[in-house]
């Protein structure tokens, strides 16, 4: 197996040590990078460099080719504060890391294109034109790089508040109505499906429960009302962003003056057709499709920790239901059962050697199942003290997780992320992936932060 190491938010702990950093990750079995946005730390410029009290905290690495908005009816973004030597460092970089025949992904090509207030992402075409420039621009800019990673749009994939993602029941506003009836949709008849479905998981049923609660098709569509305009709002949830991305990729293709690769980054396979992500679908246009093999409790994104919240959810919404009820409804839902896991306090001991037999090697199955190259699937990993706000995961636990998925016929995947990188999952990964990682004196060192 080997790692594409993914480098965000501070690209200048890299830059500053690059070669350091190439010779110990490739020893280690680091053959690709993913790197961006692209944006300098600016609490890191040269101290020459005077900011005003309302700067911003990035500052983009290259001035905007007005050529490319200008074709294409959008505004230009504003040319970023001038960094000569940072730019030139970065360009270094980059050259370098292609010599040593790594691949290179930029995440999030589209970042620092010009804002255009409320509009929604999904439906305003002129943001769609606007993403799309600001793609080509990126990739005009650094020809050297291979391709990009994109990490939204995504429909709501939780039924409460958590902790960065809104409850899927808020994301079905008005200004969606457009896109409904292009796609073929009834918008009122959607939000009143919408509407019901949030009734009814207020007033379940036990008894319902307990006879649909592990059964398949037929049993979640009576549990959820046998409600036809339901099915019809989660098709089109997958129909948007589907549309969405198919629509991205052909004109990044047809204004970019060379191939490109282009990848997403849907939820775990469990949970991403309710995000709007067809694995099927997407691997049919897409090059690479990035899942994010997340299994933490708590934070946000992990599989254990959205469980956790759909059962205290669904308990909370209906006093009657029993922790085992409202687990039987998220199987039923997502054909998620974790092993040795009756209630909410088993949920602090689901990562077991048989959780990532069962769980971690099922959804890179899944995956696995949608390409002809396993190649083609480079699922998110991580790990460490502080995983997306969520519990640790320690390294014996990424050494479990990356051997069931390796199992499973997993050929690579991308570490989230190099600034929040302890000394242990380092040693787990180079170890399995290329030449086991000793620390020296002055070597290479995990940067071991706190960055979400």
């Amino acid at each position: 197996m080997k790692i594409w190491m993914d480098v965000m938010r501070d690209l200048e702990h890299v830059m500053d040590d690059y070669q350091r950093c190439f010779d110990t990750w490739q020893a280690g079995g680091v053959d690709g990078i993913v790197l961006g946005p692209m944006t300098f730390n600016a609490a890191k410029l040269l101290p020459t460099l005077k900011r005003p009290k309302d700067a911003p905290p990035q500052v983009e690495t290259y001035d905007p080719n007005p050529k490319i908005y200008e074709r294409l009816g959008v505004p230009v973004p504003d040319v970023p504060a001038p960094m000569p030597q940072r730019r030139a460092l970065l360009e270094k970089m980059l050259h370098n890391a292609k010599d040593r025949g790594m691949t290179l992904m930029i995440f999030q090509p589209m970042a620092g294109m010009a804002p255009m207030g409320e509009a929604h992402t999904l439906v305003d075409e002129r943001v769609r034109a606007n993403t799309i420039a600001r793609m080509v621009d990126t990739f005009e800019h650094y020809p050297m790089v291979d391709g990009g990673v994109m990490d939204c749009p995504e429909w709501s994939y939780e039924i409460a508040s958590g902790h960065v993602v809104q409850p899927l029941f808020d994301d079905l506003p008005a200004e969606v109505a457009p896109l409904c009836a292009r796609l073929g949709y009834d918008y009122d008849a959607l939000v009143a499906a919408k509407d019901r479905l949030y009734k009814r998981l207020h007033c379940l049923d036990v008894r319902r429960v307990r006879l649909h609660g592990s059964g398949g098709l037929f049993d979640t569509f009576s549990l959820l009302g046998s409600d036809p305009d339901l099915m019809a709002w989660f098709q089109f949830r997958v129909d948007s962003v589907t549309d969405y991305f198919r629509h991205v990729r052909q004109g990044v293709a047809s204004n970019l003056g060379h191939p490109i690769q282009l990848g997403v980054g849907p939820r775990t396979a469990a949970f991403s057709l309710l995000s709007g992500y067809d694995f099927v679908e997407l691997a049919g246009f897409m090059d690479v499709l990035l899942p994010k093999h997340y299994f933490w409790n708590r934070g946000f994104d992990g599989l254990v920790g959205t469980v956790r919240l759909y059962v205290k959810t669904l308990c909370e919404w209906n006093p009657s239901l029993t922790d085992k009820d409202a687990l039987a409804v998220v199987q039923n839902l997502f054909g998620i059962a974790l092993p040795g896991v009756a209630c909410r306090a088993d949920l602090e001991r689901a990562f077991t050697p048989e959780f990532c037999q069962r769980i971690v090697a099922q959804e890179a199955a899944r995956a696995l199942a949608v390409v002809d190259d396993p190649n083609r699937i480079v699922p998110w990993v991580d790990a460490g003290r502080f995983p997306h706000d969520g519990d640790p995961v320690s390294a014996d636990d990424l050494r479990q997780l990356l051997e069931a998925s390796e199992q499973a016929g997993l050929k690579r995947f991308l570490y989230h992320h190099h600034g929040n990188m302890t000394a242990g999952e380092w040693s787990v990964m180079s170890e399995m992936c290329g030449q086991r990682w000793e620390p020296e004196p002055d070597g290479y060192r995990p940067p071991d932060r706190f960055e979400l």
